[in-house]
């Protein structure tokens, strides 16, 4: 992926392609330099702060259009190729998702998760939805996946992919089993499958569920002592939250705020550093 950070404020951008960052590096910095845009005598200028440049045209879609062009030529060799998200933590941190669960930019951000993990463990309330994202979206698959989760695979619907040709297991959870419980086994998983120089993708995509059915504290202490037991092994821990459409998971998060080292938005498979 391509990266761009602003360096007036914290904005952080990840894109598909160098291409693709044209369009946010040119929004971003109008939306920094708009005053440089003003419309006099029925025509639009710009003037550009950056250098001697100013332009002058009756269409002012397209005076906007170009201006937005000539300032991402100012960044243009900012940008970084080949660049992870989990690299801005050091790939040893907690990473907070704002995307709805069960959507299509949360896979985006799922699968560019893992395909730069060996070992990848996701803590999920529908393995099969998972395990078709790393089939279909990841060019190789890690040396090991774990799927967690309180349901059972269907197996016998889904019988297309052959398990024994692919390094993955799948544990299923009695659901009323508690946060703890689901704490050591992911820990326990880490024991049995890590090895040394391993990057570690731990996805948490239940933690509406974990919020509705137990109570703050509880919440608070599973993410957190789930940061502990990755602390300095290697790994990034994503936390899959819909926060604004849930007030209670806006609460917990509040608690959780010294423990999350990077708040990613993701929209159109692009991701934006929040906060």
């Amino acid at each position: 992926m391509a990266r761009w950070g602003c360096d007036r404020c914290g904005f952080v951008a990840w894109t598909s392609d160098r291409t693709s960052m044209r369009e946010v590096t040119g929004a971003h910095l109008l939306a920094h330099h708009s005053e440089a845009v003003t419309r006099s005598d029925f025509r639009t200028t710009w003037d550009c702060p950056y250098c001697a440049t100013a332009k002058t045209a009756y269409d002012t879609d397209g005076a906007v259009a170009e201006f937005k062009t000539h300032l991402h030529e100012h960044v243009a060799d900012l940008i970084e190729e080949g660049a992870h998200v989990g690299d801005r933590v050091s790939w040893d941190g907690t990473v907070q998702v704002a995307a709805p669960v069960n959507s299509a930019d949360a896979d985006a951000l799922r699968a560019h998760f893992h395909a730069g993990g060996d070992l990848v463990i996701a803590v999920t309330a529908n393995p099969e939805r998972t395990v078709r994202l790393l089939h279909e979206e990841l060019d190789a698959w890690p040396r090991r996946t774990v799927v967690v989760s309180t349901e059972a695979y269907p197996f016998e619907t889904a019988p297309d992919l052959d398990f024994s040709e692919i390094p993955i297991e799948v544990v299923e959870l009695d659901p009323r089993l508690g946060p703890d419980e689901v704490g050591e086994t992911v820990s326990r998983i880490i024991d049995a499958n890590r090895v040394a120089g391993d990057a570690i993708s731990l996805e948490v995509s239940v933690f509406h569920e974990i919020v509705r059915s137990f109570d703050l504290r509880t919440a608070c202490d599973f993410v957190r002592m789930l940061s502990a037991r990755l602390d300095g092994e290697g790994g990034v821990l994503q936390l899959y939250v819909d926060a604004d459409a849930d007030p209670n998971v806006s609460t917990v998060l509040n608690f959780l705020d010294d423990e999350i080292d990077l708040k990613i938005a993701a929209e159109d498979g692009r991701f934006v550093r929040r906060g």
